[in-house]
């Protein structure tokens, strides 16, 4: 059984941009091993913070958006979200995106957590905030690259869309577990 004070943490050496992409930079980060001493190469992902925002109307509907995923090749249903843009709080992202995605707005945001959407990997937070008794303003203005429907669906169903993978991004379930854990409480 290993200690538990055993230091766990690798000394970073050195860190170098290896590519640098639109939303994301991948870093090498040379690494010594805090039990054998041995150095190894890493890649990191650097990326924004992210945010995600679980919005609920007066009727308790839950408004999310089904989009095309590049990455899965599938249609997504999942909360409104995007990049912390640069200048700008995690809640005043958060409140932009979901005015983009969906034309709702709300005047009270709550942060619920932030989580590392992927720790091996990212270097990055995603935030998640809830947004109770959104209204609908109609104006909706996606990026370029987005192709959005807004879908609304009962509080009450969000366990059984889970359950049956109709949604299926992780970070996003993770994040809705946060608004279910909240629902409980």
């Amino acid at each position: 059984m290993t200690p538990p004070d055993r230091e766990l943490t690798w000394k970073v050496l050195d860190k170098k941009e290896d590519r640098n992409y639109r939303l994301f930079s991948v870093h090498i980060h040379k690494s010594k091993s805090p039990r054998t001493g041995d150095v190894h190469d890493f890649q990191v992902l650097n990326s924004p913070d992210w945010v995600t925002v679980i919005p609920v109307t007066a009727d308790n509907n839950l408004v999310f958006v089904n989009q095309y995923r590049h990455g899965s090749g599938t249609l997504s249903l999942e909360p409104p979200g995007g990049l912390v843009k640069e200048g700008q709080t995690p809640e005043q992202s958060a409140r932009e995106e979901l005015e983009e995605e969906t034309g709702y707005l709300a005047d009270r945001f709550e942060l619920l957590g932030w989580m590392h959407p992927l720790p091996a990997l990212f270097n990055n937070k995603m935030y998640v905030y809830y947004a109770k008794n959104v209204e609908l303003t109609g104006r909706i203005n996606p990026d370029e690259t987005e192709e959005i429907q807004t879908v609304l669906i009962p509080v009450h169903d969000l366990p059984r869309y889970i359950q049956t993978g109709r949604i299926s991004c992780g970070i996003m379930i993770a994040a809705l577990h946060l608004f279910l854990n909240k629902q409980l409480v």
